[in-house]
């Protein structure tokens, strides 16, 4: 009779343990070590080794640096017929650890709302090329995604039985806050930026996006998308950065691979091009990223006749100085580089550029690479 109690006291022992606590994430089946970014060597490309199963390689993905949460967050799909994945991935940047914050919403799940605005059963986005529309408001430490999945076709077959129904759909804003994992759409008029460039002022707390006609301001204390007749360069595949120097922000090249460097003041809405001496290979929604510290611009340039598709992976880094008006390109081994990449980011806690991209041409998962600037 002991026996028996002994034994079902056993066996309701691990039924209780092996429910997971409610409340609690469970933990990860390895543990990550911290980093140390003191270790860097200056000066040069460092991969570096992450942990977990990193995000997919997005050819027209975005990315969004969180100094202030140590995170660097991604979103974005290649959709057309095969990438549906609407998920949030994040890379923790003391562990560089990979988790990912929910699981894809299938297509089942898609529809159009009565307004024209792609969403999820479930309340999210649907998987869209995010390109530059995708970055973290660093005031209320949320993220903000603006944009439509254009090139959605499969889904657009499957929920709508119509392909051309992109021509009707409406642009949105979308909010999303980290900690909750929450989605919110917002309830306002949204232009037309696919394509187009987006990037935080973090000197008036606002965004900043052109289209390749118009400029636009958003502010989150009054959330409504303010358009501006100020134009710089024609065209698409923008990227912008904002430049702490001349408190403007900084735009580089086009579709049309333009090695121009424009800046726009938010303060007079103005576009200047910038005469910059010995100017850089040609880019086409470039890799760039600005380094507050020292105040230079970091162009990873594609090293081959297309910057839209370089199978190749031929790269070369480039350094733009904000005081001298100066381009220098750097005699350093450069990482793989495939085409238009949205990734680059600086990272201004640890004081390093970080650059994502898949180690080589038939890989699926992103890399890390970094370069720590000394002059």
């Amino acid at each position: 009779m002991m026996f028996l109690l002994a034994y079902w006291l056993c066996v309701l022992a691990g039924l209780l343990f092996s429910f997971p606590t409610v409340g609690r994430s469970a933990e990860p089946a390895k543990r990550c070590k911290t980093f140390d970014w003191g270790t860097l060597t200056p000066n040069q490309w460092v991969r570096l080794s992450t942990c977990l199963t990193p995000a997919p390689k997005v050819f027209h993905g975005a990315s969004a640096m969180a100094s202030d949460r140590r995170t660097v967050f991604f979103f974005g799909a290649d959709t057309h017929e095969e990438d549906y994945d609407n998920s949030v991935y994040r890379l923790l940047l003391t562990d560089l650890s990979w988790t990912k914050d929910y699981q894809a919403d299938p297509l089942t799940g898609y529809r159009i709302t009565s307004q024209g605005h792609a969403v999820t059963a479930t309340n999210r986005p649907w998987a869209m090329h995010a390109f530059d529309g995708w970055d973290y408001d660093r005031k209320n430490r949320t993220l903000l995604l603006v944009g439509s999945p254009r090139h959605a076709t499969l889904a657009f077959r499957l929920t709508t039985k119509n392909p051309t129904a992109a021509q009707s759909l409406q642009p949105a804003t979308w909010k999303y806050d980290p900690d909750t994992r929450a989605w919110e759409r917002l309830d306002i008029s949204t232009p037309q930026l696919f394509a187009s460039g987006l990037a935080w002022d973090s000197l008036g707390h606002r965004f900043i996006a052109y289209d390749g006609e118009q400029t636009y301001h958003y502010d989150p204390r009054h959330p409504e998308w303010t358009a501006y007749s100020a134009s710089a360069l024609s065209g698409y595949h923008f990227r912008l950065v904002y430049d702490t120097y001349l408190k403007a922000f900084l735009s580089l090249g086009n579709n049309q691979r333009s090695h121009e460097l424009w800046s726009y003041s938010p303060q007079s809405v103005v576009w200047k091009r910038i005469n910059a001496t010995h100017p850089p290979l040609p880019a086409n929604g470039a890799a760039i990223a600005y380094d507050t510290r020292h105040q230079i611009l970091l162009y990873l340039a594609n090293d081959g006749p297309s910057s839209y598709d370089n199978p190749s992976g031929s790269s070369a880094t480039f350094l733009y100085h904000s005081d001298n008006q100066q381009w220098s390109r750097l005699p350093v081994k450069s990482p793989p580089l495939f085409g238009m990449n949205y990734l680059m980011q600086y990272d201004s806690k640890a004081d390093v550029f970080l650059h994502f991209e898949k180690p080589q041409f038939h890989a699926q998962r992103l890399a890390v690479w970094a370069f720590r600037y000394t002059p």
